[in-house]
Order: C-alpha cells, then sequence, then structure tokens
C-alpha cells in the first residue's frame, strides 16, 4: 500500500462522519498494522493533514485541510442566504444545523453549526456519504428532474443500490419512491437509517437563476426526540427554509 492509498483510506473515515479518532481504532476500522497505522497518522500530522489532541492523543482533521475544503467551496450568494436561515434553525431547537450540497451520488458538507444541547451530531465540513440512506441526501435528490436523476442513477428500477443501513433503499426504484414522497412533502425525515441512533429533518431549496442547489437540515441524536418533537422540528425546517425558497423565487417553494 503506498503513503497515498494509507491518506486516502484514513480521510475516508472523516469524510464517513468520524470526528476523532485513536490510532488503535484507524488500525482496526481499516485492518492495519498497529505500528503502521501509528506511523502514518504520525506522518499526516506532520503534514498538517491531521491534528493531535494533547490530552487524549486523538487525531481529527488538520486546519490545513479545512482550510483547503473552504477554499474549494467558496461561499456564494446563495450560501450566505443559506447560512443566516441555519442559524436560526440551530438557535431555536438547540441541535445541531448543517448546510449541504450534492456531488454526484453524494452529499457533501458545506457548514456546521453546533447547537446548544449537550448531545450533538458532529460531522465536519467536506464530510461525504451516499445521498440515497440520508434525509438529507433525499432533500437534495428531490430538487432534481427526471433526466437529471437518471443520469445520476439511471433509468432501471431494479438497478440494486449499495445498502447504507436499516431500511434504506436496496434499489434505483425504492430510492426513487422515498424521493418522490419527499419531494411531495417539501422535507425528508430519516431516524435510525444510514446512521443507527441518529435522526434528521431535511429540505433543499434550488436559486432559479443559477441552478444551484443546498440543502439544510437539523440532526438530533434519536432519543432526543420523540414523535411530537420531530413534528415540530418538521414544521420549522419547512417554516424557514420554505421562506428562504419564496425569498428565491424558486418555484418548489412558490406553488
Amino acid at each position: 500500500m503506498s503513503i497515498l492509498d494509507g491518506v486516502q483510506r484514513v480521510l475516508g473515515l472523516y469524510a464517513e462522519g468520524a470526528s476523532e479518532l485513536s490510532f488503535t481504532e484507524v488500525a482496526a476500522r481499516l485492518s492495519m498494522p498497529k505500528s503502521s497505522a501509528s506511523r502514518l497518522l504520525n506522518q499526516m500530522q506532520h503534514y498538517g493533514l491531521l491534528d493531535q489532541d494533547a490530552v487524549t492523543r486523538r487525531y481529527r482533521a488538520g486546519a490545513m485541510l479545512a482550510q483547503a475544503v473552504r477554499a474549494g467551496m467558496a461561499a456564494t450568494p446563495l450560501d450566505d442566504a443559506c447560512r443566516a436561515v441555519l442559524a436560526r434553525l440551530s438557535d431555536d431547537s438547540g441541535l445541531t444545523a448543517y448546510l449541504s450540497t450534492l456531488n454526484q451520488r453524494e452529499t457533501v458538507v458545506l457548514q456546521r453549526l453546533n447547537g446548544s444541547h449537550p448531545v450533538q451530531v458532529l460531522s465536519p465540513p467536506g464530510s461525504r456519504r451516499a445521498a440515497s440512506g440520508t434525509a438529507m441526501g433525499r432533500a437534495l435528490l428531490s430538487r432534481l428532474s427526471e433526466a437529471e436523476f437518471e443520469a445520476l442513477y439511471g433509468a432501471d428500477p431494479d438497478q440494486p443500490l449499495q445498502r447504507e443501513g436499516r431500511d434504506c433503499p436496496a434499489t434505483v426504484g425504492e430510492l426513487a419512491s422515498l424521493v418522490a414522497q419527499t419531494r411531495a412533502d417539501h422535507c425528508g425525515v430519516a431516524i435510525d437509517q444510514a446512521m443507527p441512533g441518529i435522526g434528521a429533518v431535511a429540505a433543499a431549496v434550488r436559486d432559479p437563476a443559477t441552478g444551484e442547489l443546498r440543502g439544510l437540515c437539523l440532526s438530533f441524536v434519536s432519543f432526543q426526540a420523540d414523535a411530537a418533537r420531530v413534528a415540530r422540528l418538521r414544521e420549522s425546517v419547512l417554516r424557514q427554509v420554505g421562506a428562504l425558497g419564496r425569498e428565491l423565487n424558486d418555484p418548489y417553494w412558490l406553488a
């Protein structure tokens, strides 16, 4: 395995949602000898790709990496408008709020706002997840045209998808049905699906002038929310994201 192969595999763990990892966790999750994992992490820290907590000795994504992500995802006027809504959603609920976009079949986190609740769901900017398995992903996919959806997933409803977790769609047809329901509801909800123990409520806007697509969501640990609270979160997301959509003259939210 080359050094770049190792770097890609380690960064993939953070892209999947890990916020901090020890070298023993990296070794176990990548089936790598502990000595090799330790050596690789030390090199990544040396070159600024990772930072190490002086007390816990755990590794997190490095400042240089975060700067590179931000540079590659320069804010647009749409992002600025979304972030104001994101702040209100987080402040009102106390939960972690995310701004994401769609890159092929994956969602990419652009910004995360930590809420005030003592238990938070934390994925760093730049994190990627399969769009099929999350509320955010299905909210973003719901804003695509039929042709755009087929360009990503094909037209065969029986084409299998990699299962991301419990209750996640197994075929393109199952995903298309979930996306259609999300489109009708103007909002996606997923609890204990791709990420067991995690729930999210998400909606998306699309700037009719530029075609830019952004998703906003509130994420929570499942035990934080019973059915009544999920309903309240859903109404809050619909109200605030819908207001943004109408400001943008997004036909989806004007209907």
